[in-house]
């Protein structure tokens, strides 16, 4: 039996609710350290699920020698942690999303980790039905592409009254178009090609929230983020996604053609027809494990198809290779970038901006 991956785990939010139960579900791998910048909860963390070092110093998980290390932070923190970790450690590299604060950020993390086995974490990549809806559009049941319309919404009385912390910031990185609009961008651009230009709304409707002590903070990143984009394919197609509309949540893929139509409802319900038929669900096998079966609270679809993910992640690093095929790498993290960049842009300037270099 070949010896277990060597991970590393930089960031505590999530761990125990999806990372660790999702690595337990993979397998083959072995958790060695964890950085958390509350050291009781990443003492805890590492007592729950037995691992060896815990500490507030990230740092200090260079020294052991990781083969691979999954960076979930803030995304300020990515860049100096990913150059860490390929100048001190032959790791690989699972960075969550967004990549970096900005493309030239992106561009130069893909230069420095050009040779390495380093991806991001669009783990829809790995969803069932999203593979087939990718299969079906490569293959040209759409025909000639002509529009799409994507959605996803997230709501809730707790989000309405979350408190501030670094989501809430945006030189910190944090709003909905990068931790949301960067899955649906690169899943587009995964199916459909590169975006040539983009327009934008950005728009925060909480406009201080209560940090931790009490005090009100600035609310300065957005919370709600519509982006028309087009393709270089000839499509035009419409993003929207919002964390502020509690009784609108739902995900939607909807790609239209000169010859069909495919669709995508809430994630794990696809259904497609060519223009002389009445659309209907396209059957498929989609084996994806239930959060009951990987011994974690209901975290939604993401956290389902995270451990698919990771399982072949864990593989491509256990077998010492520098790729993995269909993961978005830090180069595919450049061209997110640029949709993102052109749309902060776009919200500012009230128009059309281009997003290739």
């Amino acid at each position: 039996m070949p010896a277990p991956v060597r991970i590393a785990l930089v960031g505590n939010s999530f761990a125990a609710k999806v990372q660790l139960p999702a690595l337990r579900w993979a397998g083959g791998n072995e958790v060695v350290g964890i950085a958390g910048t509350n050291a009781p909860r990443a003492e805890a963390t590492a007592a729950d699920w037995n691992i060896p070092v815990a500490t507030t110093d990230w740092r200090e998980l260079l020294a052991l020698a990781p083969d691979l290390a999954i960076i979930t932070t803030p995304v300020d923190l990515h860049a100096p942690m990913v150059r860490a970790f390929l100048a001190e450690t032959g790791a690989a590299i699972l960075c969550e999303k967004p990549f970096t604060l900005n493309a030239t950020e992106a561009a130069d993390l893909a230069r420095e980790g050009a040779g390495r086995l380093c991806l991001l974490d669009h783990q829809l990549r790995w969803s069932p039905w999203r593979r087939r809806l990718r299969a079906l559009v490569q293959d040209g049941f759409l025909g000639t592409p002509w529009s799409g319309r994507i959605q996803m919404h997230f709501g809730g009385p707790a989000r309405l009254n979350h408190a501030f912390g670094w989501w809430y910031d945006a030189e910190r990185g944090g709003g909905i178009l990068g931790a949301i609009a960067s899955h649906l961008v690169d899943s587009l651009q995964f199916d459909m090609g590169a975006v040539l230009a983009v327009r934008a709304r950005l728009a925060t409707y909480r406009k201080t929230r209560p940090d931790a002590e009490g005090i009100e903070r600035e609310v300065t990143a957005d919370e709600h983020a519509t982006l028309w984009l087009r393709m270089a394919n000839g499509a035009e197609v419409s993003v929207d996604t919002n964390i502020m509309a509690p009784n609108s949540t739902g995900s939607l893929v909807e790609y239209v053609g000169s010859e069909g139509t495919l669709r995508l409802e809430e994630e794990d319900r696809l259904l497609g027809a060519k223009h002389d038929a009445k659309i209907a669900p396209i059957e498929l096998d989609a084996s994806v494990p239930t959060h009951t079966e990987l011994g974690m609270p209901d975290q939604g679809i993401f956290a389902r198809i995270l451990p698919l993910y990771l399982k072949d992640v864990i593989s491509a690093v256990g077998e010492g290779s520098a790729t993995l095929a269909d993961a978005a790498t830090f180069t595919d993290g450049i061209a997110t970038m640029r949709v993102l960049d052109a749309a902060r842009r776009s919200a500012t300037e009230g128009t059309w901006v281009p997003c290739q270099p």
